[in-house]
């Protein structure tokens, strides 16, 4: 049995409408909720201008595995924090800007980031500091369904202070 933490997932950018059903059944697969109360997803609601926002307190290793292969595969950006589970893993906010490998940033059980005495020292400035700061920070653009392929002027991202 797998270790189970609560975890947050938020999701943006574009998705061509005949590849909503997919996602959809991934979303299923996993089966978060709306907001920490359980209120279940409803396929037919988008937020008008944000990113989808989805969460559970019981996340299997703190991933959203299916919601999450299935944002890689669209392109989609994520942003998915997750609490930590004692001598397993930490908690952590992992960024998927809808290409390229997803990075990882250890994080307080509030979602704040934390420098390791190590990664300062990589990092060498407080300039390099405040900048991956800002990185770990960003949150994907709002959830848009189009009826064609997307387009790369579409991707924006916005910083979550």
């Amino acid at each position: 049995m797998s270790d189970r933490v609560s975890a947050h997932i938020m999701i943006g950018g574009i998705i061509p409408r005949s590849q909503y059903p997919d996602f959809v059944q991934a979303i299923a697969h996993d089966n978060p909720a709306i907001d920490w109360d359980g209120t279940p997803f409803d396929p037919t609601y988008l937020p008008a201008t944000g990113p989808l926002t989805l969460m559970d307190h019981e996340v299997a290793n703190g991933c959203f595995e299916k919601i999450e292969e299935s944002c890689r595969r669209l392109g989609l950006h994520y942003v998915r924090w997750s609490d930590g589970f004692g001598g397993s893993f930490p908690s952590v906010r992992v960024i998927y800007r809808g290409h390229g490998e997803p990075q990882n940033f250890l994080t307080t059980q509030d979602d704040q980031q934390i420098f390791s005495i190590e990664r300062i020292r990589e990092l060498r400035s407080i300039a390099a500091i405040e900048a991956e700061y800002r990185l770990a920070r960003m949150n994907p653009p709002p959830l848009v369904l189009v009826d064609e392929e997307p387009s790369d002027e579409a991707m924006t991202e916005t910083v979550h202070g």
